[in-house]
């Protein structure tokens, strides 16, 4: 797990004029922060990583690797530009190891940020393949009210995704929901903004199964992983 600290006025300063922000509404960094850190440590850049923002500590970036701090800094001090390292405060980079797997059977408490989305074709074509918002494609030709509830779709949908992971879960709170923009970049590599579900959970997992989980704790849960989303932040129950 690594550590940064980034200077989140800086780092909008710093993405504006390359249109790494949506102009007119709110934007969740995530895109800005994807380009920074691809900028700062190229094809060894961390994902999944979260932005946690609270009111007793300054911004932090929390991000899962496979490479030491050390390649990361060795690359940055390479080929970073000096801005980029001065807003992602480099030099405060700090690391510490995770274990290999946890045990089967044992139980963690866990917080999460996800995009619930699912991807549906077109027709049946998959040429033209669309994502969606989980609830959404589930309420699809249902009469008004009643379909499941946004709730009990983005914890169906979760749920799914931690038993393919190796994870059973025992406890899933649906935290916070709401929709946010971020940019991301077409087919024809335009920056467009993308308006989405944004959902964080908290909950309790047990480990079914320790190597899927390990593999599901370095790769994050769900899509849009690399702008900020499917990080699962660990806790002792």
């Amino acid at each position: 797990m690594l550590q940064l600290a980034p200077d989140l006025s800086w780092l909008i300063r710093w993405a504006e004029p390359q249109r790494l922000l949506h102009a007119r509404q709110d934007d969740d960094l995530g895109y800005a922060l994807h380009a920074a850190l691809r900028a700062a440590f190229g094809d060894l850049a961390p994902a999944p990583f979260a932005l946690v923002r609270d009111a007793a500590r300054p911004a932090r970036l929390l991000a899962y690797s496979g490479h030491a701090a050390a390649a990361l800094r060795e690359h940055a001090s390479a080929f970073a530009e000096p801005d980029v390292a001065g807003f992602l405060g480099l030099a405060d980079l700090a690391e510490k190891p995770m274990p290999d797997r946890f045990a089967e059977g044992r139980r963690l408490g866990f917080s999460l940020r996800v995009r619930p989305v699912v991807r549906t074709d077109r027709a049946g074509d998959r040429a033209h393949t669309r994502e969606r918002d989980a609830f959404l494609a589930a309420i699809e030709g249902t009469a008004p009210g009643a379909g499941p509830s946004r709730g009990d779709v983005y914890q169906a949908w979760l749920a799914q995704r931690l038993a393919e992971g190796g994870a059973r879960p025992e406890q899933l709170i649906l935290d916070s929901f709401r929709l946010t923009t971020t940019m991301r970049r077409d087919s024809a590599r335009k920056p467009r903004g993308l308006r989405g579900p944004d959902a964080s959970f908290s909950g309790v997992l047990a480990v079914a199964d320790p190597d899927r989980f390990a593999a599901l704790l370095a790769r994050g849960v769900g899509r849009h992983r690399a702008f900020g989303f499917g990080m699962l932040l660990l806790r002792p129950v």
